[in-house]
């Protein structure tokens, strides 16, 4: 059958942009959360899978520097003494007093990576929709790139099944994924925000896939998919992010 052709050119082209696609992803998430916590006047760092934020003039606080600075020079099979253990926990105390955490200020700051996530989407499906990318003949390069933005939204329903897993292979219950926390601070299931955003995102991703895609590259696009993204996910968490974020 003709829907089930693989175009052989298409897949690498296809891999390559899904490849690409989890890396930006990834990326501005992540840039979603500094948005917010910048804007709420906290001091932020990007790393290649997650960020980290502090308040202002917390990097160079006298006892946060003797804090990082307690075990630097062990080797990595020697273990710190209780006089080690007992003083860095006295820092950690007086740092986290110094510096306490603002609930409201984090849940805002979590909200704002999946928010980022679910609006790039929007402004895809808004691309196509203007643009009427139905009539599949007329498919143009801006279109492609609108239907990859309108996919990142694939990753509520990824983080989703592997917390699925990990849950009913592992026994796991304690996650710690943007959307269980935001459940948790809103009083809610900690699973009810993952499985809305999950379900949001499947819908989407289906309609994208089925009824834009052009029917001539879909399968070869849904193979690529799967090529591309597991390849994007394996070499950047643990080869090309590591390497880049030195």
């Amino acid at each position: 059958m003709r829907f089930f052709n693989v175009y052989r050119r298409w897949f690498w082209l296809f891999s390559l942009e899904f490849f690409l696609a989890t890396i930006i992803a990834t990326q501005t998430h992540e840039l979603g959360h500094i948005a917010v916590a910048e804007s709420l006047g906290y001091e932020t760092q990007l790393s290649y899978g997650s960020m980290s934020y502090n308040h202002k003039g917390f990097s160079e606080d006298e006892d946060v520097i003797a804090w990082r600075n307690m075990f630097k020079d062990l080797n990595p099979d020697q273990e710190p003494t209780e006089a080690q253990n007992k003083e860095a926990k006295r820092l950690f105390e007086k740092i986290r007093a110094k510096f306490p955490r603002d609930q409201e200020h984090t849940f805002y700051i979590t909200l704002g990576g999946p928010v980022q996530t679910i609006l790039s989407c929007f402004i895809g499906l808004f691309i196509l929709a203007y643009r009427s990318s139905d009539k599949q003949e007329n498919f143009k390069i801006v279109d492609w790139l609108a239907v990859f933005m309108s996919l990142f939204v694939l990753r509520e329903v990824f983080n989703t099944v592997i917390a699925a897993g990990s849950y009913f292979i592992n026994g796991t219950n304690d996650f710690s994924g943007d959307e269980f926390g935001i459940s948790s601070y809103l009083g809610f299931n900690q699973w009810t925000i993952p499985i809305m955003t999950a379900i949001l995102g499947a819908i989407i991703a289906s309609f994208v896939i089925f009824m834009i895609v052009p029917k001539k590259y879909r399968f070869t696009f849904i193979l690529a998919g799967f090529f591309g993204s597991i390849l994007g996910f394996v070499l950047w968490f643990n080869y090309l992010g590591p390497w880049l974020f030195l």
